[in-house]
């Protein structure tokens, strides 16, 4: 009986032995994948503002943030391409006044264009009427630090078009509709090729939007289903301040939020950044991206 006691350990020994041997000899488990961070923000700068305040504006919220969705800036298009070029940003500002408003930059040192695009959506009362045409224009990157694709969707909704939620039975409403619904089918088509963003001055209220639910418009469109699916700075970490354009939160920067196996970019917070001339506030949102 020891003996068979006594063979059982050397067995045991030796096995433990082989066991460790092969384990030297097999790669060592990776470890967990680093997270780098960079911001995002968006930003109406009033298109009456004099130069001098459009630079501060300009400066306040590229100091806070490396990708930025612009709105009315398409009277500044020649200022905003010097800029760019003597300041190391990228601009993405198409065409005329009206689609280059919804302009998109980004730091080049953080960030490589990949390929971008603007997408007409709907002329509400017909050209050179107001409200003016409406695009929905995007940038795809590539973020250096990580290696990763991200696609930057940016845009500006026509305004007085709800009231405490509810839409205004208006033809611009109908105009914003349909914007929303492209804004979704774009980032729906860009989610496929890497991680996206959604920004912009929607014109409708986070809280007021939420609590009526209105069928068209952003809340449901965006944020109400299931995941995968568009979530707001709002839905994640609540109101801020007094809000972006008065007392309401109509400013929203967005990213794709997927099954958590498949989630390599999380928004962990966001500021609104105030002391601009404009009349509405700045949004910067922080985000992590898997390396």
């Amino acid at each position: 009986m020891r003996k068979t006691t006594h063979w059982s350990a050397r067995a045991l020994g030796a096995l433990a032995g082989a066991v460790a041997l092969v384990a030297a000899l097999l790669p060592a488990t990776p470890a967990a994948a680093a997270n780098v961070a960079f911001k995002a923000a968006t930003l109406n700068i009033y298109h009456g503002l004099s130069q001098a305040d459009f630079v501060h504006d300009l400066n306040l919220i590229t100091a806070e943030a490396d990708l930025v969705g612009l709105n009315e800036v398409g009277n500044r298009k020649a200022f905003l391409e010097n800029w760019a070029a003597d300041n190391g940003w990228w601009l993405y500002a198409p065409g005329g006044t009206n689609q280059a408003g919804e302009a998109l930059i980004a730091r080049k040192s953080m960030f490589d264009v990949l390929d971008k695009g603007s997408i007409f959506v709907c002329d509400t009362n017909g050209p050179g009427e107001v409200p003016p045409a409406r695009y929905n224009n995007w940038v795809k990157y590539r973020h250096k630090a990580s290696g990763r694709n991200v696609t930057h969707i940016n845009a500006h909704a026509v305004a007085s078009i709800e009231t405490a939620g509810r839409p205004e039975d208006l033809p611009r409403t109908r105009c914003a509709e349909a914007q929303f619904q492209g804004l979704k089918e774009l980032a729906v088509d860009k989610q496929g090729e890497g991680q996206v963003i959604v920004s912009g001055d929607l014109n409708v209220d986070f809280s007021a939007d939420r609590s009526y639910g209105y069928a068209k418009f952003p809340w449901q469109v965006f944020e109400a289903n299931e995941l995968p699916n568009l979530r707001s700075n709002y839905n994640l970490y609540g109101e801020k301040g007094t809000g972006t354009h008065g007392n309401r939160h109509i400013d929203y920067v967005y990213f794709w939020k997927r099954l958590p196996e498949y989630q390599l970019m999380w928004m962990t917070g966001y500021d609104i950044v105030g002391g601009t001339r404009s009349d509405h506030n700045g949004v910067v949102a922080t985000f992590s991206i898997q390396n």
